[in-house]
């Protein structure tokens, strides 16, 4: 029963699309093939799924995609938005961005297995991007809410926001440390986008990686010691791998429309948007072997 089992995984992945890192000996698997734009992938805790964002429902949704299947299946939200989607730590629940009352955009959090959303009244408005902490009791989001994008921490339990940054430049995209100490995000303070990190209860900020072009959609590693971003030029897109501590950086995916990485629970894969087949789809790719090792605690 079980070689039977292998068999057909096997013949699934044989299946769908791949293509080979430009800069890796890795390769990717295509998860999705519609023509819709799919992007804003997010892994789930147990492995087992990764949700994204599509427009085949003739507007902006959230859908999951199983792994290693490809089955895919949506999550109604009901709400109109761009829909920047995370987990939270126990996989039961999602938070997005969508818009308010009011029009402008809020943060929502539903079941994620579908069901009715609720809006995260302590985020405020005009709010998005949410990033759930490891401790699963706060969310960290982009907000205007003071005129500026500006990170901030809402506590879950009593509804608190904290701005933790106060720049006069963009910054979003936060992304946790897996101690929940420190969150990552772009900023262009520097003059174009490049990755930061604060540490989460707010205070000086610094920048982990200045590289020519536009950087952005950071995400560390499950053990912490690498993150994951995206560098956008007028060439291509590249997926780095960056080093917390030393900041080597090795390039593990080039492409057209290259963007939002995300990684496996257990940090030997990357999901990650690309235009590699024409339109967006949603694609995974295995990590460096030194990446991988370094994950396993080897």
């Amino acid at each position: 029963m079980r070689a039977r089992l292998v068999i057909v995984a096997l013949a699934i992945l044989a299946g769908m699309g791949r293509a080979e890192s430009r800069d890796t000996a890795a390769k990717s698997v295509r998860l999705t093939s519609h023509p819709a734009n799919e992007y804003h992938t997010k892994w789930s805790p147990d492995g087992r799924s990764i949700l994204f964002a599509s427009e085949r429902s003739g507007r902006t949704g959230i859908w999951r995609v199983g792994w290693p299947s490809g089955a895919t299946a949506a999550v109604e939200t009901s709400l109109v938005g761009d829909h920047h989607i995370s987990w939270s730590p126990d996989g039961s629940q999602i938070a997005f961005d969508a818009q308010s009352e009011s029009g402008a955009p809020a943060i929502w959090i539903m079941p994620a297995a579908g069901g009715r959303a609720r809006r995260l009244a302590g985020a405020g408005s005009p709010s998005f991007q949410p990033s759930w902490s490891p401790d699963g009791r706060r969310i960290a989001f982009a907000s205007l809410r003071s005129g500026n994008s500006d990170l901030w921490v809402v506590s879950l339990e009593d509804g608190e926001a904290v701005r933790i940054t106060t720049h006069d430049a963009a910054d979003h995209h936060p992304a946790w440390s897996p101690d929940g100490r420190e969150i990552l995000f772009a900023s262009d303070r520097d003059g174009d986008f490049d990755i930061w990190q604060v540490a989460s209860s707010g205070g000086k900020a610094v920048c982990l990686w200045n590289h020519p072009g536009q950087d952005d959609h950071p995400c560390c590693s499950p053990d912490g010691r690498w993150f994951a971003c995206t560098a956008a030029d007028s060439g291509a897109s590249v997926i780095w791998l960056v080093s917390r501590a030393s900041g080597a950086s090795i390039p593990l995916v080039r492409g057209p429309g290259v963007s939002w990485p995300s990684w496996s629970p257990d940090g030997r894969r990357v999901a990650y948007a690309s235009r590699e087949a024409g339109n967006q789809d949603v694609w995974v790719i295995e990590v460096p072997t030194q990446v991988a090792k370094s994950e396993g605690g080897e």
